[in-house]
Formats: C-alpha cells, structure tokens, sequence
C-alpha cells in the first residue's frame, strides 16, 4: 500500500487497499483529467476452477469518462478472456 505508479500511456495512481488474491483499490487517472477516480478491483470466487473479475471505478468526471472506461475495463477483460482460452 501507499506504491505510486506512472505508465507511459499517461496513467498514474496510488494503491491504497492490496489484499493479495482478493481486492485492489487504487487512485487512478488519466494524464488529461483533472481530477483522479477511485478503482476498485476484486476477484470473487466460491469454486476452485471460476473467478470473476469486478471493476468498479468511482469519481469519474462525466457520463462520457464513465462510459470510456466502462469500455476500457471491458476490454480488458476480453484481453484476459482470450489469454485464458488461448495461451
């Protein structure tokens, strides 16, 4: 808790909830915004072979920015899926 990161797309943050496994929240924010969101990422699993993933981002700026990175998230998880499935 408490790392801050930069990557070179533009985002930084700050991780302030890691609970290995479980739960990730972060501060979270696009070099053009004015304001960073709040991430939360958790996987849930009550069976050995399933997981899911949860992302949950708040404090975005706008319906527009909501929408994005509801996309965003939902790309990544499609990039994960097919990492899965074809390795």
């Amino acid at each position: 808790m408490g790392e801050t990161f930069q990557s070179t797309e533009g985002i930084s943050g700050q991780f302030r909830v890691v609970k290995p496994y479980q739960q990730l929240r972060l501060r979270w924010e696009k070099r053009e915004w004015g304001e960073p969101s709040t991430l939360q990422i958790r996987l849930l699993s009550n069976h050995p072979d399933k997981t899911t993933i949860s992302f949950h981002q708040e404090r975005l700026d706008n319906p527009l920015a909501r929408e994005q990175m509801k996309l965003h998230w939902e790309g990544v998880l499609a990039a994960i899926r097919e990492h899965i499935t074809h390795p």
